[in-house]
């Protein structure tokens, strides 16, 4: 009988394990989406004018949303939208104020797009987007980008923004990068970038496609699949470059 026990115990405890244990939010369905869009070291400033729009192609109408914040202070107000350029809507409508490190889910007929709306200091988020693959064209739109500060603690995109989309399928990625203001760098870099790969291993990520200058500047690169693959942006002025977006087809 205590050997019956055990064994329907580690039967339980080995179908814990397998639904969520690895799951940054237990207790809910683990079953991955068939698309994740990620963004790091995204600048928020407060207004609905300075809002944070992503727009995407869903296969249904919902989309998960996680965000890690560089300050818990004040609030992230997440919206689903219709299109890109779209009013925000009411509050009952949106995510009145979108936990740090925990999905969400948002939900609206036609969706196209989501804004996050910062009440509060300017502080700066990475996000994650988990939802039904429609289509793989992405756009974003933030309201600036500063020049990195430099040295150790920005090494290896530790301060500059970049993007992923996985899972990647061999095929062409493009893009274009637009903003107000001076210079910029644009990379599109093969390798564990959300990893900090170099950081640990010393092995420089390859560069798939790059451009300088003005804005705004456009890439295209063969991608192949499995490999990760981040399009990073660097300012290379002297102030801030205002009203970034990024317009990207990806395989």
């Amino acid at each position: 009988m205590r050997l019956l026990a055990m064994m329907v115990a580690l039967v339980a405890m080995t179908t814990a394990c397998s639904e969520d244990f690895f799951d940054p939010t237990p207790g809910r369905d683990a079953t991955p989406p068939a698309v994740q869009l990620i963004g790091q070291h995204v600048q928020m400033q407060a207004g609905e004018e300075n809002a944070v729009r992503i727009s995407f192609k869903p296969k249904d109408v919902s989309v998960r949303v996680r965000i890690n914040r560089s300050s818990v202070e004040g609030r992230v107000v997440a919206c689903p939208l219709r299109t890109i350029d779209d009013a925000i809507p009411p509050l009952d409508r949106c995510i009145a104020d979108l936990p740090d490190g925990v999905r969400e889910t948002l939900t609206t007929a036609q969706l196209g797009a989501i804004a996050l709306v910062r009440e509060g200091a300017a502080i700066t988020i990475d996000f994650l987007l988990e939802y039904e693959e429609g289509g793989r064209t992405y756009s974003i739109r933030f309201p600036a980008i500063d020049r990195p500060a430099g040295g150790a603690p920005c090494k290896d995109n530790a301060c500059n923004p970049f993007f992923e989309v996985t899972p990647v399928r061999t095929g062409r990625f493009t893009a274009t990068v637009g903003w107000v203001g001076g210079g910029a760098h644009i990379e599109l870099l093969e390798g564990r970038v959300l990893a900090r790969a170099f950081s640990s291993t010393g092995i420089p990520y390859r560069i798939a496609a790059t451009d300088d200058g003005s804005a705004p500047l456009t890439m295209s690169a063969q991608l192949n699949a499995p490999g990760e693959y981040a399009l990073a942006i660097t300012n290379t002025s002297a102030a801030a470059l205002d009203a970034v977006q990024i317009d990207a087809t990806w395989p």
